[in-house]
């Protein structure tokens, strides 16, 4: 019970976090399209989108990874992986994802402090509050933590049952 709940829990994670990127790369590709038609058709082009574009993938990024350790597309050590006895890759496994689990714990300490620091500044360009770029990688980072430790309890392997049922649709 515990199991097929923390699978629910770790898709519907995944898939919150693949909608919030995907809504994103939308906003950073308009933005990317008016920053060109501003240049080329009317000759002016606008300072703060390249700025907001910036930042805006670093959430991108920072939530995108959330979903790619649901679906075991992260960066990984495989050679590692294939190296040892089949019976030993969980173990394999296990450790390289606390890895990731202690540089995001890092993430997270640093992050947090580093984000209330700059509060009170505000991007030149684009005039927002830098708080708002910085806090993308605590939360990133603890969103991460608990994708880890999701799959800690789930297991590492990906879900095959959503790519199958999407791919029968």
């Amino acid at each position: 019970m515990a199991n097929n709940f923390a699978k629910r829990a770790a898709r519907t994670l995944a898939r919150t976090t693949e909608v919030a990127a995907t809504m994103l790369l939308v906003v950073v590709t308009c933005l990317n399209l008016t920053q060109v038609i501003g240049r080329y058709v009317f000759s002016t082009g606008f300072n703060w989108t390249e700025e907001l574009m910036r930042y805006l993938m670093i959430w991108l990024m920072m939530l995108g990874s959330v979903a790619c350790i649901f679906r075991a597309e992260h960066m990984a050590v495989e050679t590692l992986e294939t190296r040892v006895d089949p019976a030993k890759a969980r173990l394999v496994k296990s450790a390289l994802y606390t890895v990731a689990a202690i540089f995001c714990v890092f993430v997270l300490v640093y992050g947090w402090p580093l984000a209330l620091r700059n509060a009170a500044q505000v991007a030149p360009a684009s005039g927002i509050p830098m708080i708002y770029p910085y806090m993308a990688l605590p939360v990133g980072a603890a969103l991460m933590l608990v994708q880890i430790a999701l799959s800690w309890v789930v297991g590492f392997e990906p879900d095959q049952t959503t790519d199958d049922r999407e791919g029968a649709s």
